[in-house]
């Protein structure tokens, strides 16, 4: 397990290894994964990427790596 990561730039997101599953910090609380350099919710078609909807949160509310996900 590793420590909480806390993330708050596009470019911390784009550093992040495919298999990081993060959390925004919204209230819905949502989280996504990076797969193969995208973002995608696992319960989204598949194929449907959540880049943006990714990006723009993070900046505005910030987000954390998941516990269990790979580190930075």
């Amino acid at each position: 397990m590793c420590d909480t990561v806390a993330v708050a730039t596009i470019r911390e997101l784009d550093d992040l290894p495919d298999g990081t599953a993060i959390e925004i910090l919204d209230k819905r609380g949502s989280w996504v994964i990076k797969l193969f350099g995208d973002w995608v919710d696992l319960n989204k078609p598949a194929g449907t990427t959540q880049n943006v909807y990714t990006y723009v949160n993070t900046r505005r509310y910030g987000a954390r790596v998941l516990e269990g996900s790979p580190e930075k």
